[in-house]
């Protein structure tokens, strides 16, 4: 399912009072190509109105539970499905589309078809469907020393999982770094593959919402990670999506309806048939201006 970006008590508020479902599809696609934003701005809730997961995006992998699951900790539960691309470290949408119940359950450990989830709040019953890819995911090199990461999407609203990894020291820095070279892990670094990724605790991650800027917090060996994986919501309620978003969005149907296939053009000649257009794209330079705060950044 697309973004919605107008509801239909919306249209006449914003100038386009015959304005259909198919045309306002239409208008969100622009809007999130524009933002470079496949996952949209507005996410959807869980059972508690917490952030869940991102309206716009379709489930990479869906998983299925064959039993009944209760509420608790370090939940082991067999699952149905192409668990080969589950890792620890992910996480799943719990019936996701039954409001009262749906919750994000982070997987922390995986043998064979069980997953082991760290909190399970609800009862799922058989049959209950184990959506993934329905969140943002960035991996970061961390600065030297520094547990800060800058993620492309704002504004952050929750972040539903960490994890992290040692990397190998950097060519000139042996034996300068935050850890001991020579302990019994770096040995094991060294001759036993890459280093290991570890999950870590999301809920002590800080972040600021508005700038993207995440604090993580150290890892096993007391050092700040060298690479690190979040999996995060950002962007809106559809209840609270800012006015700007739903004017552009009214603007572009208003566009697309006068020129579907050129946007809006700066002149016209009769004669020969020429027409000079403002730019290549639909979206003019005050609609981009409404929407400029929320576009992914591209370096972050």
């Amino acid at each position: 399912m697309g973004s919605v970006y107008l509801q239909p008590g919306e249209y006449a508020a914003f100038g386009v009072p015959k304005a259909t479902a198919d045309k306002v599809a239409s208008a969100s696609l622009y809007i999130d190509g524009y933002l470079r934003r496949p996952e949209g701005l507005i996410w959807s809730p869980d059972c508690n109105g917490d952030p869940c997961f991102m309206a716009a995006l379709s489930p990479s992998n869906t998983l299925t539970l064959p039993n009944d699951i209760s509420p608790g900790s370090n939940v082991v539960v067999n699952v149905t499905g192409a668990v080969g691309a589950v890792q620890p470290g992910d996480v799943l949408i719990a019936d996701r589309a039954t409001t009262n119940l749906a919750e994000a359950l982070l997987v922390v450990a995986k043998n064979g078809r069980a997953l082991t989830f760290a909190s399970v709040q609800n009862a799922h019953a058989s049959g209950a469907k184990l959506d993934a890819g329905l969140d943002i995911s960035e991996q970061r090199n961390l600065p030297k020393s520094r547990p800060l990461m800058n993620v492309t999407k704002t504004p952050v609203q929750r972040i539903l999982s960490g994890i992290g990894r040692y990397g190998y020291t950097r060519r000139g820095d042996t034996a300068s770094g935050s850890t001991d070279d020579f302990n019994l892990l770096a040995v094991y670094n060294q001759f036993g593959g890459p280093p290991a990724w570890e999950i870590f605790n999301a809920t002590s991650c800080d972040f600021d919402a508005r700038t993207g800027q995440v604090w993580i917090p150290a890892g096993i060996m007391l050092a700040y990670y060298t690479e690190v994986r979040l999996r995060y919501i950002a962007g809106f309620s559809q209840a609270n999506l800012p006015d700007a978003v739903k004017l552009a969005c009214a603007k572009l149907i208003l566009a697309l309806g006068n020129d579907p296939d050129l946007g809006p053009a700066k002149s016209y000649k009769a004669g020969d048939t020429a027409i000079t257009k403002f730019s290549d794209t639909i979206i003019s330079g005050d609609i981009g201006n409404m929407l400029s705060q929320y576009r992914a950044r591209v370096m972050a």
